[in-house]
């Protein structure tokens, strides 16, 4: 019996380890976003259950270049597959467009979500707004020419957790938040590069 209860703790132990392991590499993770070279500026706050967010990148590039590039989210899984699983077209109705996604970050579980994402090509704007996820995204990018050849982006807008997460982990929430938007400025990044000047 002594030695079943022995075994019992040895595995409970093993298991609080393991767990807080993990937490730690999340943590650390998340971290690594904080001071990402491609986040110009960020302002991310948490109030209740949902998240409130600005984050900016500045390309060196015309801003034509960037808003063409930004108008193809269906080559993300073609550029950054580690993030990135599935990028699907459902329906494409010009400036509206429907996507299935599928996405990692921190190296968590992946998420499917679908992304209706409607431009307005004017005002060099991508609203989007996210369903079926662990978060509901309601969000817009705006483009700002800030020279001839350099493009501010914003990213902006809301994330609601469809999910309760335990205080010590918003870290984390925000650190996968400002991995995807460096995910996306990457992606950005290479569709500018794939595509003819």
């Amino acid at each position: 019996m002594k030695n079943v209860i022995i075994a019992v703790v040895a595995i409970v132990l093993a298991i609080a380890g393991f767990l807080g392991f993990k937490y730690w590499q999340l943590q650390q993770l998340a971290a690594k976003y904080k001071d990402a070279k491609e986040i110009a500026a960020a302002t991310i706050k948490k109030d209740r259950s949902t998240w409130t967010m600005s984050i900016d990148s500045v390309f060196a590039a015309p801003i034509d270049k960037v808003w063409a590039a930004l108008q193809h989210p269906e080559h993300s899984q073609n550029h950054l597959p580690e993030v990135f699983k599935k990028s699907t077209l459902v329906k494409d109705e010009g400036d509206t467009k429907t996507f299935e996604l599928e996405i990692q970050v921190l190296g968590l579980p992946s998420q499917t979500m679908i992304a209706h994402m409607n431009y307005n090509q004017g005002a060099h704007t991508m609203a989007v707004v996210t369903e079926k996820g662990l978060q509901d995204l309601n969000v817009t990018y705006t483009l700002t020419s800030l020279a001839p050849d350099r493009t501010l982006l914003r990213f902006a807008g809301t994330a609601e957790d469809k999910v309760s997460i335990p205080l010590p982990a918003e870290s984390i929430v925000e650190g996968a938040l400002r991995e995807l938007f460096v995910s996306q400025v990457h992606v950005i990044q290479k569709e500018m590069a794939a595509s003819p000047s």
